[in-house]
């Protein structure tokens, strides 16, 4: 059966945000998510892997005493939501999807923020000017509040860049040009 990922994501922020007016809900998700990516982090650098009810209690208990170490007295529905989360997913053997889980997390608080996410690949690393035009062009189209750009350096396409929102696909690069002019040839033939 496929983990579903967004479904595992927005029951999380809905724990994270049960008792909280919105403000606080999102430092409750986050502080949740910083919680469930250091235990993710640490079981991840075991040795065998561990799944099961017996393990996933063994591992609440660890987590718990580890938290009380660092003054958590249990009042944080993030740093909860974060525990049962662990829990479940050592006990349903998905463990190895906790990474999936993260992003799809991160990318579900970005939303609610209104904040966009662009992969920008480029032949080269592009100069400020041009990367807030590009911001503002996006923003502006897109209807987003911010846009956050991460550059991918990706030389093999000789030139200019490609912009990737979601599933969609802008090319402007040479290679993409060089491509299409192929394709189009390949048709007049």
């Amino acid at each position: 059966m496929k983990f579903a990922a967004e479904r595992w994501a927005e029951a999380f922020i809905g724990a994270c945000e049960n008792n909280f007016a919105p403000d606080p809900s999102f430092r409750q998700s986050e502080g949740g998510l910083s919680v469930l990516k250091s235990a993710l982090y640490i079981l991840s650098r075991l040795p065998n892997p561990i799944s099961g009810s017996m393990a996933a209690a063994q591992f609440d208990v660890f987590l718990s005493a580890a938290l009380r170490e660092c003054g958590y007295a249990g009042k944080e529905s993030g740093i909860e939501a974060a525990r049962a989360v662990i829990f479940l997913l050592i006990k349903r053997s998905n463990l190895p999807h906790g990474g999936l889980l993260i992003d799809e997390i991160e990318d579900l608080l970005l939303k609610k923020r209104d904040i966009l996410t662009v992969l920008l690949d480029c032949a080269e690393k592009p100069d400020d000017n041009f990367l807030d035009a590009l911001k503002k062009r996006i923003r502006e189209r897109e209807t987003a509040h911010e846009v956050r750009i991460t550059i991918v350096l990706m030389p093999e396409l000789l030139g200019g860049y490609r912009i990737n929102i979601g599933d969609r696909r802008e090319d402007f690069s040479i290679l993409g040009q060089m491509k299409q002019l192929e394709h189009t040839l390949a048709g007049a033939i």
